[in-house]
């Protein structure tokens, strides 16, 4: 058999396990709020503990873990660039 499993985040998979909340996912897994609210919202990734407890806490497949999308990359940001910390203390060229 020849199964195709599609990308997906975790809110997302947590969902098809009757999981909607940070707040389910705190008291489920026994992390700590604010590992779950960034683990929810992509700022850390899944690694390999985090696996484990997600496997032996919400009995979630390990193939479907393993599909999860993993976060973005910290160093690319997107928007306005920062200001230069000379200009924003009013010593950039020009101030006297």
């Amino acid at each position: 058999m020849n199964t195709k499993f599609a990308r997906m985040t975790l809110p997302d998979l947590l969902k098809r396990y009757d999981i909607h909340t940070i707040r389910e996912l705190t008291y489920r897994t026994g992390l700590s709020r604010q590992q779950c609210w960034a683990l929810w919202h992509g700022k850390t990734g899944v690694g390999l503990e985090t696996v484990k407890l997600l496997h032996e806490k919400l009995k979630i497949p390990l193939e479907e873990l393993i599909q999860i999308d993993p976060p973005p990359d910290p160093k690319k940001r997107s928007g306005r660039p920062r200001k230069r910390q000379d200009d924003a203390l009013g010593e950039g060229p020009g101030h006297e």
